[in-house]
């Protein structure tokens, strides 16, 4: 995307009225809540696609649209944990971010981001600086009818009207709109035990894994305990270790499992390009899931995939390809399911899937297998029974029970930081508008346990069990009815399934 010479403005700070200037009568309203990279997302695709006049808003209280959650850390070793080719931000474009970085010159300015074979693992704030200037761009462009604008406030409160809804904001505006999108994305970390109320402001727990200039601030020779083995205790180890800590640090979880590396060989880029990955997504289930005969079961769907590796193995593949195939239409196969099946999968398989699903980017695997050689580093299976305080104030006493042996042991540690993963569903006690759509019984958990119960458009289900037409909720809360919609590619493509349906509808 070719630089401008300046920018459209797109924020606005000032209260706003529901006789806002923005919206002329003869134009449709869309509300985005959140302005990560799924609210972007939705904005630019919406914007796009849409062939007569839409306002489109986005409240969201960061400075930018496009950065989120994922992609603010400013730590240059967190990177995308996939392939440049494989992150995008509109489906209709799958090379519009390669494009980007060639023309900012990433690799040049971050060698390290080209793995061996070629393949570029881009830092995540460089992947949130593309997305920041494609909606940035967007608003200026004449390509669609959407006309965006960042409105950098909290909406707070939903209330139905006769003809539509309004949003009101924590700094005062009120917003009247035909439609609301639930971008809220990945909702804070929890901590996996519960915590005396004195350990809440304990200098060494640390509950959310991006608080970084903690991290950064812990003693070099600390004793460090991660809650967590996947790709965030994956990045704090990363900021630890680059950042000279000498101290052991210990990072466990039930099972003690590790994300997998990424194919090594160009073959990476070229089999998990953007084009070929949509196409799997939206595309024919693979045969050997096809074929499984109904109803489809846990167990029938571990085996399949389990027969399709070895298949693969015995024509000298990797097990990559097969459980991409699995992988990339799970959405069309998880709805399916029976409840049963689908709690059985999270209780037994779920731990296995993630460590496949969310690899580790060569560079962060390299600089912590050889702080583990060095023996700072060290994974264990083991869970976390109770934490506190220990005897000389400032440090942490840990009750810990080894998950293979059962054996139960006590040890000291100087700071305990969180990396258990997100709870899709918890943003409902943190976000004061989901918490009043919970109040009015438009939003419910997901019976899986994760994320919300929402239609194939993505309407939320009420505790009625009825679809609310004036709402929809995209990206990660909706994992418990899709399966699968994490990850930068596959929030674009569901994204673009249900943006006709949205433009279609006569509100």
């Amino acid at each position: 995307m070719p630089a401008r010479e300046a920018e459209p403005r797109t924020t606005h700070r000032t209260p706003l009225s529901v006789t806002d200037p923005f919206i002329d009568r003869s134009m449709r309203h869309v509300v985005i809540v959140g302005g990560g990279y799924s609210g972007a997302s939705m904005a630019i695709q919406l914007a796009r696609r849409s062939a007569s006049k839409l306002a489109i808003t986005v409240v969201e209280s960061r400075p930018d649209v496009g950065y989120g959650l994922a992609y603010s850390t400013d730590d240059p070793d967190h990177r995308l944990n996939g392939t440049a080719g494989t992150h995008l931000v509109d489906p209709v474009d799958p090379e519009e971010f390669t494009r980007w970085c060639v023309e900012q010159a990433i690799a040049r300015g971050d060698p390290e981001a080209v793995a061996s074979g070629g393949a570029l693992f881009v830092r995540r704030r460089d992947f949130g600086r593309f997305v920041a200037d494609a909606f940035r761009q967007q608003v200026g462009a004449q390509n669609g009818g959407g006309r965006l604008r960042h409105v950098q406030d909290r909406a707070i409160d939903m209330i139905a009207k006769a003809a539509g809804v309004e949003i009101t904001t924590q700094g005062g505006a009120r917003l009247a709109t035909d439609l609301v999108v639930i971008a809220t994305g990945n909702a804070p970390s929890r901590f996996p035990v519960s915590l005396a109320p004195e350990l809440a402001s304990h200098p060494g727990v640390i509950g959310e894994p991006l608080e970084f200039a903690r991290i950064r601030a812990i003693d070099k020779n600390a004793r460090v305990l991660v809650l967590g083995t996947g790709l965030t205790a994956l990045d704090v180890m990363t900021t630890l270790v680059r950042g000279g800590h000498e101290g052991p640090i210990t990072a466990i979880s039930p099972h003690g499992l590790r994300p997998r590396p990424h194919r090594r060989t160009s073959e990476a880029q070229e089999v998990a390009s953007g084009s070929s990955m949509l196409q799997r997504i939206d595309g024919p289930i693979a045969p050997f899931i096809r074929d499984i005969p109904s109803p489809i079961t846990a167990r029938g769907l571990v085996d399949a995939l389990r027969r399709r590796v070895r298949e693969a193995s015995d024509e000298g593949e990797s097990w990559y390809a097969p459980f991409d195939a699995f992988r990339d239409p799970l959405w069309q196969v998880w709805p399916g399911l029976d409840l049963r099946e689908k709690k059985r999968i999270l209780r037994h398989a779920r731990r296995w899937y993630d460590v496949h699903r969310f690899r580790a980017p060569p560079q962060n695997e390299t600089i912590v297998r050889e702080a583990e050689q060095r023996q700072h580093v060290a994974f264990r299976a083991a869970r976390v029974c109770s934490i506190a305080a220990g005897s000389r104030g400032a440090t942490l006493r840990v009750e810990l029970v080894d998950s293979v042996t059962r054996a139960m042991r006590t040890q000291t540690f100087d700071a305990v930081l969180n990396c258990s993963g997100l709870d899709h569903a918890s943003g409902v006690t943190s976000n004061p508008l989901l918490a009043s759509l919970a109040r009015q019984g438009l939003l419910q958990r997901d019976p899986t346990g994760i994320g919300f119960s929402v239609d194939r458009e993505c309407r939320p289900l009420g505790t009625a069990g009825t679809a609310c037409d004036r709402l929809r909720i995209i990206g990660p809360p909706t994992a418990g009815v899709f399966g699968d919609p994490l990850g930068a590619m596959f929030i674009a493509a569901q994204i673009r399934r249900i943006v006709p349906g949205i433009l279609a509808h006569p509100y």
